[in-house]
């Protein structure tokens, strides 16, 4: 498909006009651009064109015109560049010039009114990488695709799901598109349609969505497309997956492709990661309903396989306690104390949390939150050993994928966080997500009557119980529940600090720590309903109390 866009271009000599006007053409049309070229020697009748014909895409305007009354010259391309900023704010405006050495200001005068790109006429030459008119017109069409004056790429996507539409307007279809074929062009694809949809907000304030599009010469390609404004935290993310890459199965992660992130598109960057075939959410697969059976084969898959490995290679002792549960950062701190602040009408509500009083609690969870302390213990009192281990470090049901089928399987992506972490932070981390996000899930998320059935399900859990029960009986509830029972049954194989019932005595309490520490993080979600945050206060609150009864004894 050829594109046309209508340019015009202002310059009292002809051959300045046939010379540039040629060397743009020939690179926009490598790229299936054509320009109807539009030519005016004189400024007032550019004017006139700017004022009654239709909008222009793209200006070549030289910045100095002959004066008829005086052997000299005057930039009326000012007046040009000023006009065509005004009356199409869309359009790229290049200014070329010769210049002179008594106007030394005339090149910043026309940026300042609005031109893209201004140059010197000996500078735009074959010699110059940055100046190139290979490199005007690649800045042309940025340009023109990063607003959508052009649109090179159809979009499809569920214009229904308010993710998907609060991902195209946050970015916007045209740079999402943009990006997208910066990722595509890595591997010298291209393509003229692209299916997007939206998984879950990633980390620093990231985007993430999956893309399908089927290239033009070659197969249909998959990918998880991560865009966000700052490009550190991309760089964090494909760090991350190089270092798991070394140390876990490849088939298990999903690997950036480029390795560095593109960018930027109209002040967005994106990494992306390349997938073998369509793939769900790890929380999309469980609402699917699938077989208990087949939920235990996928976490055995993703822990015996994967995980696990992981954990026991790479485990070392620390001379500090539980580091990454006490220590919560600023941020956390104010976000779960304003929640509990919030929430407290509800937690002693007769029809909400049922408490007598809240005091105690929001003493105990304040107390933890600031100034890390257990209920009732001080800090000397804590044993001083923990162990650290590789983790994933933000292993949730949206971070972990899923290729459905006879034999589903799981593949890891978002590794920002990748690195040492606390023995029972992984694990802890993906028991919180589906008792919050896949327990109960429906209707029973906004009613309080399941409170109690929840924090006997997280106190069950606590104590590595098996018997676990929910209010209802819906196809993600009980896929959750398979999947919990799994995890519950195999942590002591799992995580090295609970394999005997000696290191279980010894550890259990760091166990029900990261289940409090973890829960805590739920009472902000702005996605959660009241009750569930409720309860995550409520059964955080458990958690952390029965960490302290559990601390073993000094000796």
């Amino acid at each position: 498909m050829r594109h046309l866009i209508r340019g015009l271009m202002v310059d009292d000599l002809e051959k300045n006009r046939n010379s540039v006007s040629l060397r743009l053409s020939q690179q926009l049309e490598a790229k299936g651009w054509s320009v109807a070229w539009t030519m005016v020697g004189d400024p007032n009748e550019a004017r006139k064109l700017l004022a009654e014909a239709p909008p222009f895409d793209l200006f070549v305007i030289d910045l100095l015109f002959d004066r008829e009354d005086f052997d000299d010259t005057e930039p009326r391309g000012l007046e040009i560049v000023e006009l065509a900023r005004v009356t199409a704010p869309k359009g790229y405006i290049f200014v070329i010039s010769m210049g002179d050495d008594h106007r030394r200001d005339l090149f910043a005068g026309a940026e300042e009114l609005g031109a893209h790109k201004v140059l010197r006429r000996a500078e735009f030459t074959t010699e110059s990488k940055i100046n190139s008119p290979a490199s005007v017109a690649a800045s042309i069409r940025d340009h023109l695709l990063g607003n959508a004056s052009v649109v090179e790429v159809e979009v499809r996507a569920d214009r229904t799901d308010p993710a998907v539409q609060a991902l195209m307007y946050d970015v916007g279809e045209a740079t999402l598109t943009q990006l997208h074929r910066l990722i595509l062009e890595a591997t010298d694809d291209a393509t003229d349609a692209v299916e997007v949809k939206c998984l879950v907000p990633g980390a620093s304030g990231a985007s993430v969505c999956t893309t399908t599009a089927q290239v033009l010469r070659g197969p249909t390609l998959h990918h998880v497309l991560k865009v966000g404004r700052t490009a550190e935290a991309l760089f964090r993310e494909t760090r991350g997956v190089l270092r798991a890459r070394q140390l876990l199965p490849q088939r298990f992660v999903v690997p950036i492709q480029p390795e560095q992130p593109v960018g930027p598109v109209n002040g967005w960057f994106a990494t992306g990661a390349h997938l073998d075939r369509d793939a769900l959410t790890l929380r999309g697969w469980l609402g699917s309903g699938p077989t208990p059976e087949l939920v235990c084969d996928l976490f055995d898959l993703l822990f015996s396989d994967c995980l696990g490995a992981l954990y026991d290679s790479t485990g070392e002792d620390i001379d500090r306690p539980a580091p990454s549960l006490f220590e919560l950062p600023y941020f956390r701190q104010c976000l779960v104390l304003d929640a509990m602040e919030e929430l407290t009408p509800l937690l002693v509500h007769p029809d909400g949390g049922g408490l007598d009083d809240a005091t105690r609690l929001r003493a105990d969870v304040g107390s933890f939150v600031t100034e890390g302390r257990l209920p009732g213990v001080q800090e000397r009192s804590l044993p001083q050993l923990s162990r650290v281990c590789a983790a994933h470090g933000d292993l949730h049901g949206g971070n972990i994928l899923v290729y459905p089928g006879r034999h589903p399987s799981p593949a890891l992506i978002d590794f920002s966080e990748f690195g040492k972490a606390h023995w029972a932070f992984d694990p802890a981390r993906l028991i919180v997500d589906l008792l919050m996000y896949g327990i109960d899930a429906g209707a029973e998320s906004a009613f309080f009557y399941g409170l109690p059935v929840w924090r006997r399900l997280v106190a069950a859990i606590g104590e590595l119980s098996t018997d676990l029960h929910a209010v209802s009986q819906d196809g993600i509830t009980t896929a959750c529940l398979s999947g919990l029972g799994w995890l519950v049954s195999q942590l002591r194989q799992i995580c090295h600090q609970l394999r005997t019932e000696a290191d279980y005595q010894r550890n259990r309490w760091e166990w029900h720590l990261a289940l409090g520490s973890l829960l805590l993080r739920m009472s902000y979600h702005r996605d959660m309903t009241p009750p569930k945050k409720v309860a995550g206060l409520i059964a955080a609150h458990d958690q952390l109390t029965a960490a302290a009864a559990a601390l073993p004894a000094r000796t």
